[in-house]
């Protein structure tokens, strides 16, 4: 069974049409977007339709949507991801839904995959709320290497919708490249249910070693996107 995820809880059009086609939510959680009433919307849909769930912590930059880079000192970095991960702790908590992984979003995610100081600090955050729960993250990343070295879970993460380059990073959404279409993001999640393989922006075959798929809930057709997707692997969950 193939784990399907999205990131959820940032309020684009046609959300609640994604939960009941995914297996797995990563749920914004005030640091690029997200609030009381967001979140406490997603542990209900995450209830509703037996969704795994995670927090979705960023940078703290509402006005760049989280995809700009920060520059932060480590101890404020593992604070504000903390506060992000335990305010959407204690609204899951009330609705009887367990947090059982993170993923950090937008620049904090592309930063960390290079940079194994920040994605320590990462870890660290994590363990500052519960050692047990898991990173979802590149197999080839520093956030990978650091969590694994803390003992911490790893769950490793592929995309269907965004093109990748060479080195197994994605492609900057600023390239015209970078998101793939419909039909696109079908054979991209075709050739890893068979290959374990993306074709990268250079043409070459890229391994992806994955425990999920995701997709953006925020591009264009994300639902169209998701429906194909399932219905090309079978309806798998």
């Amino acid at each position: 069974m193939i784990d399907i995820s999205a990131d959820l809880g940032e309020g684009s059009p046609g959300e609640d049409e994604i939960w009941p086609l995914i297996s797995s939510a990563n749920v914004a959680c005030g640091g690029h977007t997200g609030d009381g009433a967001s979140m406490d919307h997603a542990a209900l849909m995450a209830r509703r339709h037996g969704v795994k769930l995670g927090a979705h912590p960023s940078y703290p930059d509402m006005l760049d949507f989280g995809r700009k880079s920060l520059r932060m000192e480590p101890r404020a970095l593992r604070a504000t991801l903390v506060d992000q991960i335990a305010g959407l702790q204690e609204i899951t908590e009330r609705h009887g839904v367990d947090i059982v992984h993170v993923k950090p979003h937008g620049a904090l995610y592309n930063d960390a995959h290079r940079d194994r100081a920040l994605a320590d600090t990462i870890v660290e955050a994590l363990h500052e709320i519960d050692g047990g729960i898991a990173l979802v993250c590149p197999d080839g990343s520093q956030m990978a290497a650091a969590a694994r070295a803390a003992g911490t879970p790893v769950i490793r993460e592929a995309f269907a919708d965004r093109r990748y380059n060479a080195d197994g990073s994605l492609v900057s959404r600023q390239e015209a490249n970078a998101l793939l279409g419909v039909d696109e993001a079908v054979a991209q999640a075709a050739l890893l249910e068979s290959d374990g393989v993306v074709i990268a922006a250079g043409g070459s075959r890229v391994r992806i070693p994955f425990d999920t798929i995701c997709i953006h809930a925020d591009m264009e057709s994300a639902v169209a996107r998701l429906r194909a997707i399932r219905q090309h692997l079978g309806g798998n969950r």
